[in-house]
């Protein structure tokens, strides 16, 4: 979790210095920037925090679907639950689980005022535990 933390701190710092950096770019373009006063200047300003709220939330969505512990792409997309049995008590949901089997991501399919929201569930150390009496011959 610390890995994944810290990645998501990086991002935020270069989504910052991007916007620190790209609105000292524009303000050398437009000498006597005046927000609101100068039609051109503000437009620019604008345009950037439209870019740059694009690429969060593209940035955020991202780090959405990575590992917390190796920060590796989430994959493998599982469709679980029924959408014309248990709406209401058990949503259907989408878990995409990591290659390493660290855990998974529970993603609602439905939009409902109470599902239950998006979650990260974690596997122990020996995650073949669950498959153990399944190998067993008696």
């Amino acid at each position: 979790m610390k890995k994944w933390l810290a990645l998501l701190a990086a991002k935020v710092v270069l989504l910052i210095g991007l916007h620190m950096g790209m609105l000292v770019l524009v303000s050398g373009l437009f000498p006597g920037h005046k927000l609101a006063k100068d039609l051109a200047y503000t437009f620019s300003v604008m345009g950037i925090d439209v870019v740059l709220l694009l690429l969060g939330y593209a940035l955020w969505m991202d780090q959405k679907f990575r590992c917390r512990v190796c920060l590796h792409r989430l994959r493998m997309p599982v469709a679980k639950g029924n959408w014309s049995r248990n709406l209401f008590s058990e949503p259907p949901e989408l878990e995409w689980i990591c290659p390493f089997g660290h855990g998974a991501m529970h993603l609602n399919h439905a939009q409902l005022i109470s599902a239950k929201p998006d979650h990260w569930t974690s596997n122990d150390e020996n995650f073949w535990r669950a498959f153990e009496d399944a190998w067993r011959k008696d």
